[in-house]
């Protein structure tokens, strides 16, 4: 119906205009019809896609998160450590300072890599030199 309505308002301005400009009216007409039904094409497939619900895949997404038995603090350093191996500013603004609290006696400072924190291994030696501790 919308081709028959386009077709009838398009057909007196492709025969008016000029021989040069009526393949611009002819693409343009089915530009327009072809756009038209592109955009009812993709609500049909939206309004279906809302109605289908979750996939299992965005349902496995939603449910995932840690162990009720793993306390909270736990997975903050566990954060904390993994930023500070990614940034060496964390390492040295945040993280190093929070393991300097922790002992009364001077920790040897880890060697760091360029731009980025220490390695898991010199972070590892500085927490045993921690426990070691009295």
């Amino acid at each position: 119906m919308l081709a028959g309505v386009v077709l009838l308002a398009t057909v007196p301005v492709y025969v008016y205009v000029e021989p040069w400009w009526r393949p611009l009216v002819a693409r343009s007409a089915s530009a327009f019809v072809l756009g038209v039904a592109l955009m009812q094409l993709r609500r049909a497939l939206a309004d279906r896609l809302v109605d289908s619900g979750d996939s299992a895949l965005d349902a496995a997404r939603d449910h995932r998160g840690p162990e009720p038995s793993v306390p909270h603090h736990f997975l903050d350093l566990a954060s904390d450590v993994r930023a500070a191996l990614r940034s060496r500013r964390y390492f040295e603004r945040a993280l190093w300072p929070r393991l300097q609290a922790l002992t009364s006696w001077p920790l040897v400072r880890p060697r760091v890599r360029r731009g980025r924190g220490p390695s898991l291994a010199s972070l590892r030696d500085v927490i045993t030199a921690i426990e070691k501790q009295p």
